[in-house]
């Protein structure tokens, strides 16, 4: 795991100083060796975080006529080296970088379409004096692009952006509304003017003059096995653990150790289970509990670690750590944030680094492919109800979603949600059933906007400059394959991998490797029958089948329990005073200072909690509030940036190509 750093064209300052200025912004990234490549219109830069051949993969890299700047993992590279050396192709090192390389000299932008990884490139050609730019399928690495006095800015995480001279991050409201609504922005926009994200499954074409090609080499849904059929479970049971079971292998390349972060959840169970099966060092293990029982997993925690022997680490967070560790957790999320569940995954990740471990495994895109989410068991209800014209009797599935609904006596608060899910059904064939609900529950943000922004919620605009974006089959995916598509591109692609993925295992120098995103499992859950995924309500199905008897049955049977921590009672004493955190951010003062959002409304707002955080206090109140606080956290990082200082004994790599 590194950082990549660009500058293409004719610029007034030396590009030298460029790079290696926004290289510090990065250094977190890749504190072990930094580098740069600087000629008349093009400065590479990359800090390095050692991982795959230590001694001779520094970067940026050149081979005949190519610099290649590269941030991730390809873990097919040693497949693909065999290829290349039968063609002819020989090697200086050991890295996968250098296979890009080659790979890239073999059969140029065809590249991207064979690499089995997560990544973010820059390729400068010698020959065609083009920078090529590229990212994985599912957008694990980050990318970003800046259109800046007469030149292009290229860069793993935008705070590198900041160092430029007589430049200033702005964020753009109505971009900033729309992450508010989707927890993510649509296509390649980011929440700041002028600042792009190189899409997932995408690669770019630069010269000095601008852009001159986009294409997309990769479609979430676009490629799966449409083979599967309802008749083959036990088939496709054995197939896919055989699938699993190798994208966890290729994703143990390292020369470290590999740790791996254990939830206590079915997916971080065999991850973990299966590193300790394939590997022959003692396995570490990393965990988060809480005081508060309710969000407590370490029982599952503990019980998995003793299966497999692991070396286990736990880090136990206070309401007290929410609070103050969330200014700097929003330095490296870089947007807004709605529960502060990547709090706790910063404070993680800083004790894997404290272990001396730099990988570690997690289990994201396993709720997106395999129906983990209660989105899934909701649309599965509505349907049921619509499609049988509306008879109640069927809406009374969702006790079996909510239990405690039929704890209630009071039958008025079982009434409410099912008057509350019958709003959905009136507006239940068209294409985004699966956003309905969201949309429904953060539209409310509207209001807390300053009014001369002029920002306006209008659906229909939404959803279609969603549609542009959707694969050519979408038509023909079921309904609960149209949400999983839309859970990958929307909050797991926006917000999940850059806010709890990426973002805080970096934030502390640690790799994460995510083997349900690997493109072959991706495609296989993709294109099996939606029972196979959701039997009944058992979500997960297959997976928990597959693995049952690796793994023990109290947590393969558990009731699914969402990764959450404390949001508004971390915030908010039981006197009702706010922390200075919050108090300060939220303030007058800073409210009309930034501008974005209106002080009455937000005082208002914050009056409901003049006597502590009510025990009923719900989703929605939850969310608006970090909403609000993190929107103002990040333009404070705007206003405040950090001056940062790279060492300069770690240059490894020092080209001037004039």
């Amino acid at each position: 795991m590194c950082g990549v750093f660009g500058v293409l064209g004719v610029h007034k300052q030396n590009k030298k100083n460029i790079v290696v200025n926004a290289l510090s912004h990065l250094n977190h990234r890749g504190p072990d060796a930094w580098g740069l490549y600087v000629n008349r219109v093009i400065g590479l830069g990359h800090t390095r975080l050692s991982i795959i051949d230590i001694e001779d993969g520094h970067q940026p890299m050149q081979s005949s006529y190519c610099i290649i700047s590269f941030n991730g993992e390809i873990y097919n590279y040693i497949e693909l080296r065999k290829e290349l050396e039968s063609q002819g192709y020989s090697f200086n090192t050991n890295s996968d970088t250098e296979v890009i390389l080659k790979l890239y000299e073999s059969i140029g932008t065809n590249c991207f379409k064979m690499l089995n990884g997560e990544f973010s490139v820059l390729i400068w050609d010698k020959k065609s004096e083009q920078l090529v730019v590229g990212r994985d399928r599912y957008g694990i690495r980050p990318l970003y692009v800046l259109l800046h006095d007469r030149a292009y800015f290229f860069s793993s995480e935008m705070k590198a952006f900041d160092a430029l001279a007589h430049y200033k991050r702005e964020i753009d409201p109505q971009h900033l509304f729309e992450h508010g609504l989707l927890w993510n922005t649509l296509a390649d926009n980011s929440i700041y003017k002028d600042i792009y994200t190189v899409e997932s499954g995408t690669f770019e074409v630069f010269n000095v003059n601008g852009r001159t090609t986009k294409e997309r080499y990769y479609q979430v849904g676009e490629s799966f096995d449409s083979n599967i059929t309802a008749d083959s479970f036990d088939n496709t049971k054995k197939a896919f653990q055989e699938l699993l079971d190798d994208s966890i292998k290729v994703r143990l390349r390292s020369d470290v150790p590999v740790g791996a972060y254990l939830s206590g959840g079915i997916d971080s169970t065999i991850i973990s289970q299966r590193i300790k099966e394939y590997t022959n060092y003692e396995l570490k293990t990393f965990s988060v509990t809480f005081e508060d029982k309710s969000l407590n997993e370490s029982h599952f925690q503990i019980l998995a670690s003793k299966q497999i022997s692991s070396i286990h680490h736990e880090v136990k967070i206070l309401n007290q750590d929410i609070d103050d560790n969330l200014l700097k957790s929003i330095y490296h999320t870089e947007r807004p944030i709605f529960r502060t569940a990547p709090v706790p995954l910063h404070l993680l990740s800083h004790k894997v680094k404290d272990t001396d471990t730099k990988v570690v495994l997690t289990g994201e895109g396993a709720d997106e492919i395999l129906f983990g989410y209660d989105t899934f068991k909701e649309l599965k209800i509505l349907n049921e109800w619509k499609l049988s014209n509306g008879d109640s009797t069927v809406i009374e599935s969702l006790k079996e979603l909510y239990p405690h609904l039929s704890h209630y006596a009071d039958k008025r608060q079982f009434a409410f949600i099912k008057m509350y899910y019958e709003g959905f059904l009136s507006d239940f064939d068209n294409e985004f059933n699966g956003l309905n609900i969201r949309l429904s529950n953060n539209k409310i943000i509207e209001k807390y906007f300053n009014k001369s922004l002029g920002i306006k919620f209008n659906k229909s605009t939404l959803l279609e400059k969603l549609k542009k974006t959707l694969p050519s089959n979408y038509a023909s995916f079921s309904l609960l394959q149209k949400n999983s598509y839309l859970e990958i591109k929307t909050l797991l692609q926006g917000y999940l991998l850059s806010s709890q993925g990426d973002r805080m295992a970096m934030s502390n120098s640690v790799e994460g490797r995510f083997p349900f995103l690997d493109h072959r499992v991706v495609e296989m859950a993709f294109g099996m029958p939606d029972e196979y995924k959701l039997k009944n309500f058992d979500q997960k199905h297959i997976l928990k089948q597959a693995f049952k008897n690796e793994i023990p049955e109290e947590i393969t049977n558990r009731p699914k329990q969402p990764y959450m921590a404390p949001d508004l009672i971390a915030f908010i004493s039981s006197d009702g005073q706010l922390s200075d955190l919050a108090s300060t951010m939220l303030s007058e003062q800073y409210i009309v200072e930034y501008g974005l959002f209106d002080n009455k409304i937000v005082k208002r707002f914050l009056n409901k909690f003049k006597n502590g955080v009510p025990e009923n206090t719900g989703y929605r109140d939850n969310m608006i509030f970090i909403f609000l606080l993190t929107s103002q956290i990040c333009q404070y990082w705007i206003n405040n940036p950090l001056e940062v200082e790279l060492d300069m004994g770690k240059c490894v790599v020092d080209i001037l190509d004039m």
